[in-house]
C-alpha cells in the first residue's frame, strides 16, 4: 500500500506546475460561464492525468519504474487509484468555484450536488478508455491519443447538455432525487464497474507483456 501511495504522490509531483495553470482556467470559467460550473469539473482531473502520463513517457519514467522492486501490476493499480484523488481534486476545485461565484453574485442557485456527483463519477469512466491506449501505444502514439481524447472531452461537454433528451430518467433523478427504475440504476452501476475493471485488466495485460 505504501508503494501505491508513493506512486500516486509521484503523479501529483509530476503535474504540480500544471496545477497552477488551472487557476486562470477556473477564473476564466468563473467570469465567462459560471452557470456551467458542473460541466467544467470534468477537465481538471483528466488534464492532470494526461499531463502526468505524457511526462512519464517523455522522460522514460516507465523504464525507471519497472526497474524498481515493485510488481508491474502494482504500477497499474497505482495509476488507476490515482483517479480517486484526481476526481476529488476536481470536485473540490469546482466547489470552491461555486462558492466564489455565489459570493460574487454570479450564481444565485443551490449547489447542483447530484449533477456534480454524476460528472465526477464520469472522470474514472473516461480515464478507463484513455489508460489502455496509453500503455499500448507508448510514446510514439501518445500525441495522437491525447489529441483524440481532448476532442472526445469537448464532445462530452455537448453530450452532457443533451442528457435531457437522451436520458430523461437521469435528468429526473438530478432534479428530484427520485428513481423510477431501480433495476436500470443497478444495471448502470454494474456496467460502470465492469468498464473500469475491464480497462484495468486490459492495461495490466498490455503492460505485463510490454518490452520497456
Amino acid at each position: 500500500m505504501s508503494n501505491s501511495i508513493a506512486l500516486i504522490r509521484k503523479d501529483f509531483m509530476l503535474c504540480r506546475k500544471f496545477v497552477l495553470l488551472l487557476i486562470p482556467y477556473f477564473i476564466l470559467m468563473l467570469y465567462s460561464n459560471a452557470e456551467a460550473y458542473v460541466v467544467f469539473a470534468l477537465l481538471p482531473a483528466l488534464l492532470l492525468l494526461i499531463n502526468a502520463c505524457t511526462i512519464d513517457m517523455q522522460h522514460n519514467n516507465l523504464k525507471f519504474l519497472v526497474s524498481l522492486p515493485v510488481p508491474r501490476q502494482q504500477l497499474i493499480q497505482a495509476k488507476y487509484l490515482t483517479l480517486i484523488p484526481l476526481s476529488l481534486f476536481s470536485l473540490i476545485c469546482t466547489l470552491i468555484m461555486y462558492l466564489v461565484a455565489l459570493s460574487l453574485g454570479k450564481l444565485d442557485e443551490p449547489l447542483r450536488w447530484r449533477e456534480l456527483g454524476l460528472v465526477t463519477a464520469v472522470i474514472p469512466l473516461l480515464a478507463s478508455f484513455y489508460l489502455p491506449l496509453y500503455y499500448w501505444l507508448g510514446q510514439k502514439g501518445m500525441q495522437i491519443v491525447n489529441f483524440i481524447f481532448m476532442m472526445v472531452l469537448m464532445l462530452n461537454f455537448t453530450a452532457l447538455g443533451n442528457l435531457n433528451k437522451d436520458f430523461p430518467g437521469v435528468i429526473q433523478w438530478i432534479r428530484t432525487g427520485k428513481i423510477e427504475n431501480i433495476l436500470l440504476l443497478v444495471i448502470g452501476g454494474l456496467a460502470y464497474l465492469v468498464i473500469i475493471y475491464s480497462s484495468y485488466l486490459i492495461s495490466s495485460k498490455v503492460f505485463m507483456n510490454k518490452d520497456i
